[in-house]
């Protein structure tokens, strides 16, 4: 990976901090996209000290924030001609129903509208470095889509089915990313780290619920190593044995049960519906 440019978003904690590692360890110039500058910045001293990789940056980034995510690209732009690696990590798991700028449910405001918006700033720096890849992190925990009512108002707000409904989106868009993007030689992919107990995403649960996922974490719990693994392996591997827009797990691709070419249509044109009320120079937003 020396010589390759990856951002990361979310790369301060979990899966995102070690799969940043592990790429640093690579020879990798990684990115580091985050909401938290504080935490960043003492993931990538840790980092740093560790691989000896000191081409390891922090850039602020809140997905939810159409300003943040127009000012990080353009920031990136600045010091950047390609992007080889493109990884969609962040993810939120909210109890409190609210609404972005956009009016869009947070949770997919952040999971799923944020990075649809990033990766459309980041069109030509793919096509620069092509061939290049975008991985989006998913989930097996994925399911419950209406397209819609994305944003809960016929449903009765669940913050567990809000967080599965963005998983599954995840895994329907990258194939309608594989898609539009095969010409210019960028694959697309999704996969799901497993069951990662020990990260951050579980933070808001109650104390039943905690207790519930410490007992399912005994089952099929994966260490955050395990979990950043098929990040990693997409990210940096010469030949992924599997299609482009697949959806991975421990290294091997997986049959998607949400594999719909016309609802992954529906559902890009749905989020594209939201992003039109951004106001920008028409030449920043690339089409695809």
């Amino acid at each position: 990976m020396k010589d390759k440019t990856i951002i990361i978003t979310g790369a301060n904690k979990g899966i995102g901090k070690e799969a940043t590692k592990q790429l640093a360890k690579l020879g990798a110039k990684v990115y580091m996209a985050c909401r938290s500058l504080d935490s960043a910045n003492q993931a990538r001293e840790v980092i740093v000290k560790e691989t000896g990789n000191h081409s390891i940056f922090v850039e602020h980034l809140d997905l939810a924030s159409v300003e943040s995510i127009q000012k990080f690209a353009e920031s990136f732009k600045q010091k950047e001609k390609n992007l080889d690696v493109l990884i969609n990590n962040a993810g939120l798991w909210t109890k409190t129903k609210r609404l972005n700028e956009l009016g869009a449910e947070y949770t997919f405001a952040v999971n799923v509208l944020g990075h649809q918006l990033l990766t459309q700033l980041l069109l030509d720096e793919l096509k620069n470095a092509s061939p290049s890849r975008i991985i989006n992190v998913a989930s097996h925990f994925a399911g419950g889509l209406d397209i819609d009512d994305i944003n809960f108002d016929r449903r009765n707000y669940n913050e567990t089915l809000a967080y599965k409904q963005t998983k599954q989106a995840n895994r329907m868009l990258t194939r309608e990313w594989a898609r539009r993007l095969e010409m210019e030689n960028i694959s697309v992919y999704s996969l799901t780290p497993g069951f990662v107990p020990s990260t951050e995403l579980f933070r808001e649960q109650n104390v039943v619920g905690k207790f519930l996922l410490k007992l399912f974490a005994l089952i099929e719990g994966r260490t955050i190593e395990e979990g950043a693994d098929t990040i990693l392996w997409l990210a940096s591997s010469d030949k992924i044995n599997g299609s482009n827009g697949g959806f991975y797990n421990q290294r091997k691709e997986e049959k998607c049960k949400f594999n719909n070419p016309e609802d992954e249509k529906r559902l890009w044109d749905k989020c594209e519906e939201f992003l039109s009320k951004i106001k920008v120079d028409s030449s920043i937003l690339q089409s695809v």
